[in-house]
Parts: structure tokens; sequence; C-alpha cells
């Protein structure tokens, strides 16, 4: 999502959204085990400079993936005059760094028209110059580049032509991408929400033929919208035989502006943790938030207005803000563990459990609020985290407090059994 996002896009992810939130069968459990790849998490660095301190912070996240996009107007300005030095030094810094890189190929070039504007819109007749630069810019980085994603957020207001063209464009750089490099990793447009008709229009097209993963972006009002998102999606794939990966490049939320997606500060590190743990148990190969930095620092923010300028878990000046929290115990825990359903839980709790070596973690909440024992074999005591501070674990009490801000809670060994007792029985009746 970018600055432009118009009004009437807007509302139609309000109205949308309604939708989403109106299945009551919905459950935020997962019914499989899964494995969470060690390499689950990402950040879109779109506001930093990425310099020696920022990936020194990105390591302390614990992020692995950043994702950009490499605009071809940005490396020909004008016909055939190519210049890749600012991306040079990009994919320079993010493999010294050890980072993975997902870069956005788009969109199209102001020299192909009289007016010098995008069009959001090519045709047969300009094609062949957006594929040139496909080409060029895969062989450029082939080998450091871990994976090429084509166009962003094509049925939104990135692509302005006709679903066909698009459809064309999309087989067509995939194609040339895989002449080029025949062991790139392709991935998809990344498609705004799950929209129905286009995606199956893709695979119609035979658009889908070359790419390896499906992206999108789960925006939505909550956790749970998000994570629905998700199972429609595997549900359209499905109808298609798609055994490939489902990979979640944008995910977040503002804590100000005119967004319907907006959460306020208080809310702002569960939401967090619901969604990345959400779309773990779910079996999503990547999550890469939306984003990394706010437009200004604590004291000084822009319009309120505005919201792209609140979307960061931290500032311009690398301090945190509390979503950075959540989103580091996320890195910390989840990513290289495996999701097991947990077994005899009251259905208005939800508790997401994950198994990783020598260490359990479990996830708690309701929006019922009440208190549960924690009983785990073998007596562990386990360890609940702060998902809002830098605060050392604690060791968690005989009775827990459950609410809608998730409980975050750990203990190492094998032992992974455990049961949550509720309602609480009075031991002086």
């Amino acid at each position: 999502m970018k600055k432009t996002l118009c009004i009437i896009c807007i509302i139609t992810l309000a109205l949308t959204m309604v939708n989403v939130m109106s299945c009551a069968t919905f459950s935020f459990h997962a019914t499989e085990s899964r494995q969470v790849p060690d390499d689950f998490l990402g950040i879109s660095p779109d506001r930093s400079p990425l310099q020696e301190k920022d990936y020194a912070l990105l390591d302390e996240l614990g992020v692995t993936w950043t994702r950009r996009t490499l605009r071809w107007s940005g490396v020909e300005p004008e016909p055939g005059k190519w210049n890749f030095d600012y991306w040079d030094k990009y994919v320079d810094n993010g493999k010294a760094a050890g980072k993975k890189l997902l870069i956005t190929l788009g969109f199209d070039n102001p020299y192909l028209y009289k007016d010098r504007k995008e069009h959001r819109d090519l045709t047969e007749k300009e094609l062949p110059f957006f594929l040139e630069y496909v080409e060029k810019t895969v062989l450029r980085y082939k080998g450091r580049v871990d994976a090429w994603e084509i166009w962003n957020e094509p049925n939104l207001h990135f692509w302005r032509g006709s679903d066909v063209h698009f459809f064309d464009l999309a087989k067509a750089a995939a194609q040339r991408i895989r002449e080029v490099d025949p062991t790139a990793k392709i991935v998809s447009a990344a498609f705004w929400r799950t929209p129905k008709k286009f995606i199956r229009g893709m695979f119609e097209t035979g658009a889908m033929e070359y790419v390896d993963a499906i992206s999108f972006h789960p925006y939505a009002l909550n956790p749970r919208g998000a994570v629905k998102l998700y199972d429609n999606l595997v549900k359209i794939l499905d109808d298609y035989g798609f055994k490939g990966e489902i990979w979640s490049t944008e995910v977040g939320y503002p804590t100000s502006g005119v967004y319907p997606t907006r959460v306020n500060e208080k809310n702002f590190p569960g939401h967090i943790v619901k969604t990345i743990a959400g779309l773990a148990a779910r079996g999503s190969k990547t999550v890469i938030w939306y984003e990394l930095q706010n437009d200004n620092n604590k004291g000084q923010e822009p319009s309120k207005l505005n919201s792209e300028a609140f979307f960061g878990i931290v500032y311009p000046d690398l301090s945190y803000r509390n979503g950075a929290y959540a989103y580091r115990l996320c890195a910390r825990y989840i990513a290289g563990s495996e999701y097991v359903p947990a077994q005899n839980i009251p259905q208005f709790i939800t508790a997401l459990f994950f198994r990783s070596k020598g260490g359990n973690i479990l996830i708690l909440w309701s929006e019922k609020p009440l208190k549960a024992q924690l009983v785990i074999d073998g007596g562990i005591v386990p360890y609940v985290h702060s998902i809002d501070s830098s605060a050392p674990p604690l060791s968690a009490p005989d009775a827990l407090t459950i609410t809608h801000t998730p409980i975050f809670l750990t203990w190492e060994g094998d032992a992974a059994g455990f049961q949550l007792i509720y309602p609480l029985i009075n031991k002086n009746q």
C-alpha cells in the first residue's frame, strides 16, 4: 500500500471486510501440524536507507527477508540509458548482511508516453520494453536476489489497464525470468487481499505457469480477518491444484490515519502477535511485515490523516515502537518451530501451540475475559513474556487472566503435554 491509495479504495476496503467478519463459523486454530520455516519473517524497509546500523537493527529484530520494488523508471530513466548503481549497492549490502532479498519488478516507464507519466498499463506495444528491463535486471543479479515478484497489487490502483493485459504481462515476465535464470524463485504478482476473479484469470490464462509461489497481502480490520483471507486464498488455489507456496508479502496495521485497518497503540503489539502466529499456523511460507519505520520520530508526527506514516514498528531514529517487541518475540520463538494443534481447549479460548528444539511456545487469548490454570506435564512452570516492552520474562502465576491481549508463554524441555483448566475450581468449597 502506498500514499496514493484513494478514498474509493478505502471505502471498498471497509465494505469488503464486513463480509470477512460475518463468518460465524471461523476458527483461528489450524487443524494440521505445520513446520514454520527458519526464514519465516521479513520486513518492508521502504523508508530506511539500509545502512550498517539499519542492518544491525534487522538482526536484532530477527528479520530474514527484505522486500523492495526495483522500479523500471529508476534504472532506465531514458531509453537505453541504464543505471543500476543504487541497486548494486542495495544488493551488495543486503547479501553482506546475510539477508534474503525479495525484489518486486514494476512498473511502466514514463518515457514510453508523450505525457511522460506512468499509465500503469502495458499493452502488446510496450511489453517488449518491459521484458528487456526484466531480463537486464534478473541477469544482473542472477544468483544474488533470492526471489522475484512480478508487480505489486495489480488488482488495486498499481495497475490501471485491462486484466487481460496484465495476465499477458505476468506470463511473459515469468517466462523471461525462467529463461534468464532457470533456478530463479518466481513469486506471482502480489494480490491485494484475495480477488477471486482476478486470481482465476491468472490461472486460466497460463499466467501462473512458471511461478513457484503465490504472493498476497492480507490487509484486514484485525488478525482474524487477515487469517480468514489466507483461508479464502487456499480455497481458490485448491480449485486449480496449486501445490506451491503462499507468501504473505505485506501485512500490517497503521496506528493512525483514515485507513479502516488502523489500530490503537495499545492493541498494536497484540495484533502483530496474533497475525504472525495465525499465518504461521496456517502455513504461510513467509510473512513480510509492512513496515519497518514510521515517517517521523516520536513527538514529530505528521498529519493524523496520513495512515501510511504510521505502519512502522520503529521510528526513523531506530528507537522501538511497542510493536517492535512483539515482532522480535515472534521472530525469536515462532520462526523455525512446528505448529501443533492444541487439544481440549474451550472454544472461546484461542490457543496456538508451537514446538521448537528443546522448547515450547503457547499463545493464548480470549475475547471473553476469564481466569484459567495452565497445567504442564511434569509440573513445569512456564514463563510469560512481555509483548510490548523489553521486560524480562516472569514465571507464570497459578491462574492466568486471559483477555483479548495475547499471553506469550514459553517453557523448555521436550514435554509438550498441557491442559487449560477452566472454569477454575474454588478450593475453599
